[in-house]
């Protein structure tokens, strides 16, 4: 193991001399104090993870280094990522399991997301050999913000969040969906695809189609209403999200396609409540507050889309949830590295929890107005 740091991590071991201090004087030691308990501090980290990678203890889908300098490997969706931090690149390789249709539809999400400047960049791409690299982005995950501060998260998505949710939703001219029809072409898919397979259990079958089945008919009871379907990233929450020195970063862009036009909105506070713990109410009242402000900003942008989700606000929430849903079912085929099954059911569950509160603060603004 001490052949290890020393081989790999080199003379990381030993402070660097820097001029400009007499030595031995008062600064010179607290700088050399400072220097060598700041290296003492990273190589045992990096000691302690060798440690527990090399007896087992680490966690499955942890960052394992590579025998190469500079490279790491993460098991992702569909594959491996290799970080090459020298090149500055970033390397998805796909599994010999995964069909090559599945991986060119990944690409070709991929490069609807490139145009952006808020996207890691394509650099090549070889779909005959399975892999693909793209652009590292180095930075500090939006997750770092402290969660239960609603004040912090609102700031944050005023900031950089709505930004880029109105340049995804008017890079391209929005597609005209009517809602019963576009209900029927989800379920369909579920059913001609064959993604309800019998190994995701009976019962969890039934949970997942008695609720797309609930939000259908919610959607029939409003009649066959045009919605407006956009590009969306696909899963725009804070852990796909790095802070860097040149702005907010948006990475994992493999389910961007066109979906309702507040799915990517919706991701991003829902993604708080299952993943985040934060609760329900207090989602509730975030939402409350900035749908509104998004709604406003695109007013003199995007008139007809605005006006469409003023009208149509209930029914572009019950679109995500059937969106979300089936795109997590999607991904249950080749994900390896989550439990799927227990993120849709638990998904189904917030989401339940939802729009009983949605009701009832309903039903408070209809007995407020009678009064």
């Amino acid at each position: 193991m001490l052949f290890w740091v020393l081989f790999f991590k080199k003379n990381s071991i030993r402070p660097t001399n820097r001029i400009g201090l007499k030595k031995c004087s008062a600064p010179w030691i607290k700088r050399k104090m400072r220097e060598y308990i700041s290296y003492f501090h990273g190589n045992a980290f990096t000691l302690i993870s060798f440690v527990k990678y090399k007896f087992g203890i680490q966690k499955n889908g942890s960052l394992v280094e590579l025998p190469f300098y500079g490279q790491t490997c993460l098991l992702v969706n569909k594959g491996y990522k290799i970080f090459n931090l020298r090149r500055g690149a970033t390397i998805k390789v796909y599994r010999n399991d995964v069909d090559m249709s599945a991986i060119a539809d990944e690409i070709e999400c991929l490069q609807k997301g490139s145009v952006f400047d808020f996207v890691p960049s394509i650099k090549r791409i070889n779909l005959k050999e399975r892999w693909y690299e793209e652009e590292y982005i180095s930075g500090l995950k939006e997750q770092s913000i402290n969660l239960q501060d609603s004040k912090t998260v609102l700031k944050k998505f005023y900031k950089d969040i709505v930004p880029c949710i109105e340049r995804l939703m008017l890079n391209q001219p929005p597609i005209t969906k009517n809602t019963i029809d576009y209900v029927h072409e989800i379920k369909d898919t579920l059913v001609a695809d064959n993604l309800l397979r019998e190994e995701l259990g009976v019962k969890n079958i039934d949970k997942i189609l008695s609720f797309i089945h609930l939000m259908a008919e919610r959607v029939h009871s409003e009649d066959n209403l045009p919605i407006f379907l956009v590009l969306t990233h696909g899963d725009f929450c804070p852990a796909n999200m790095l802070n860097t020195r040149h702005g907010l970063k948006v990475i994992d862009w493999e389910s961007a396609t066109f979906r309702s036009a507040l799915f990517d909105f919706y991701s991003y506070f829902f993604f708080r409540t299952l993943h985040q713990k934060l609760p329900v109410d207090k989602l509730s009242q975030e939402i409350e507050t900035a749908l509104p402000y998004l709604i406003a900003r695109l007013d003199p942008i995007a008139f007809a889309i605005s006006m469409n989700l003023k009208s149509f606000e209930n029914i572009y929430r019950w679109f995500f949830y059937v969106e979300r849903i089936f795109m997590l079912v999607v991904r249950e085929k080749y994900d390896t590295k989550h439990n799927i099954m227990y993120t849709i059911l638990s998904y189904i569950k917030v989401f339940n929890s939802y729009e009983e509160i949605s009701s009832e603060n309903t039903e408070k603004i209809y007995n407020e107005q009678v009064i």
